[in-house]
């Protein structure tokens, strides 16, 4: 008996089925959706969920370099 694992991945989300490759048949199947990593869809001002701690993460490297370049 073989079987064949199928799978589909997306962004959003992973679908199987695993298949009986003798019977032709679907032993199983299914998906698995994930969350969006976006905050306010479907509005002009949509932004990931992970900006403003970008946002910080940037500031804090140019003020590091900053203080690099003046020898402090």
């Amino acid at each position: 008996m073989s079987r064949i694992l199928g799978l589909d991945l997306g962004t959003n989300s992973i679908g199987w089925a695993l298949l009986d490759d003798e019977e032709q048949f679907i032993i199983d199947s299914g998906v698995r959706i994930f969350q969006e990593g976006v905050n306010d869809m479907n509005t002009a001002k949509e932004e990931s969920k992970n900006a403003q701690r970008r946002i910080h993460r940037l500031t804090r490297r140019q003020l590091k370099r900053r203080k690099q370049r003046r020898g402090l």
